[in-house]
């Protein structure tokens, strides 16, 4: 009862959160700004137009079409209330779905860390995400990764309620599942959600003792496994010609870029180690007979994946009713974001070769870090480090999952040769979250030790972690 009240009053002051920074975002964007403010902008708003047109086929597969289609929805009933929509107002309702996501964002922030804290570090953590400088921008942009944050966010939010109220239905395993599956039909990059979205699954089975099966079943399961593996492995080698040839097919252009080439290898190789790794563990009797063996070996996840699948293909049909077309866009985004400008240029050509033999393998990382410290600053890092910490020692499952995001998305990012502010818009959140929970345990101690007024020490961890975010955001 206590907990329910606790939901009901955060999400009433969530809605107030999302109401302000709504406003916030809407009055102090920048009302003359170019059309298209962004240059990804015209493929996502074209195509939304050219959906909400009657074309439910988004010709356009770079991106999932997720983002698109919910602002063709938008156009359609906006048109319906406005009669003919003009460019402006197409952008304009384009750049307030944008806002809205990020408002949320900041809310559900807020909802978050009063959860997890309490009301005061909730609203610090939203503060926090309007001042970060990366956010604040591209909420006036019609782009696929804000929408993408927004639901990142809300996975973090229906996670941080599961491990709070500590009631495994199978209802949340289900919405998890289902935002996951939504948040890749934004972008392919929330992929990565999927490990930690298993771990959940895995913790579910372990809660409830269901589809557990035994140690002789187990052992059967992860042999027929790594034999099938293997066999896989050998045939894509001895085949790989062949294969070679059918993903030509898929290409519109006919040509095979190194990187299928790559991919194909790497893919026969990886699933040859899994393959004698399975087998192995299948003799390994010490780790068969751990519980945890049977929890992430549960024929449930199978079910967990279908949810996934089904919320991405609600959201993009198209994706794999297009399937050729898709494919080599999605090749061609997976080459662009490997190997940057070198992606229009084909393998061969002496372009090609000249930016590849210049590519740093620190750049990426170097970007990324120079863009969290603009955010976030030196002592908002600090934070961050030892809110991650704190959570260590409390030996926090719910930490595990966190960490399992975050670092995913940073590995990502990293290797990634193409950098945009972009791409990190959905790690923010996570780390708001870890700096609240490092300033309030440095709040704690402060109280228990010393007899200041709470509200004093509040209000000076507000002034320390929120002066170089509020510097920058001036500047």
């Amino acid at each position: 009862m206590e907990f329910k009240y606790l939901i009901k009053k955060t999400t009433f002051n969530g809605v107030l959160i999302f109401c302000t920074a709504f406003i916030i975002l809407s009055i102090f964007n920048n009302p003359g700004q170019d059309i298209p403010a962004h240059i990804d902008e015209p493929n996502v708003v074209e195509t939304a137009i050219r959906i909400s047109d009657g074309s439910l086929n988004p010709e356009f597969f770079r991106y999932p079409s997720g983002h698109m289609n919910i602002l063709a929805i938008i156009y359609k009933v906006g048109g319906h209330f406005r009669g003919e929509l003009t460019k402006e107002n197409y952008y304009s309702i384009s750049w307030a779905f944008s806002r809205a996501c990020i408002a949320g964002v900041a809310a559900m922030v807020f909802i978050i860390c009063s959860i997890n804290l309490n009301y005061y570090f909730g609203i610090l953590g939203s503060v926090l995400t309007l001042l970060c400088t990366t956010l604040y921008r591209h909420a006036n942009f019609a782009i696929v990764d804000v929408p993408m944050a927004f639901f990142v966010t809300l996975f973090i939010l229906i996670l941080t309620i599961l491990y709070s109220k500590s009631d495994w239905h199978l209802k949340y395993i289900i919405l998890l599942a289902f935002i996951v599956g939504i948040s890749i039909a934004m972008k392919y990059t929330a992929a990565l959600l999927i490990p930690a979205l298993l771990f959940v699954s895995a913790e579910y089975v372990h809660k409830n003792r269901k589809l557990i099966i035994s140690i002789k079943q187990i052992k059967k399961v992860l042999l027929a496994l790594g034999m099938s593996l293997l066999m896989v492995s050998a045939m894509t080698k001895i085949n790989q010609q062949s294969l070679l040839d059918y993903f030509k097919g898929l290409t519109t252009d006919g040509i095979l870029e190194i990187e299928y080439i790559r991919s194909l290898s790497n893919f026969s190789s990886l699933i040859m180690i899994f393959g004698i790794l399975l087998i192995f563990f299948s003799l390994w009797n010490k780790l068969i007979q751990n519980e945890w063996a049977g929890f992430l070996i549960s024929p449930f996840h199978l079910f967990t994946i279908s949810i996934v699948i089904i919320g991405f293909v609600l959201f993009s049909p198209f994706s794999l009713i297009e399937l050729k077309k898709s494919f080599a866009d999605f090749m061609y985004e997976y080459r662009h974001m490997k190997i940057g400008s070198a992606a229009q240029y084909h393998h061969l050509s002496e372009e090609y070769r000249n930016i590849i033999s210049n590519l740093s393998s620190t750049d990426s990382g170097i970007f990324y870090v120079n863009l969290i410290y603009n955010n976030l600053g030196i002592i908002g890092i600090i934070f961050f480090f030892y809110g991650i910490y704190h959570m260590y020692m409390q030996k926090s499952v719910y930490l595990i999952t966190l960490i399992t995001c975050l670092v995913l998305f940073l590995i990502t990012l990293f290797t990634w040769k193409n950098v945009a502010d972009r791409y990190a818009l959905s790690l923010f959140p996570i780390m708001i979250v870890f700096i609240m929970h490092g300033l309030f345990n440095v709040y704690k101690i402060i109280i228990q030790k010393y007899s200041f007024n709470k509200y004093l020490v509040v209000s000076l961890l507000c002034m320390i972690v929120l002066i170089h975010p509020i510097a920058n955001f001036i500047n």
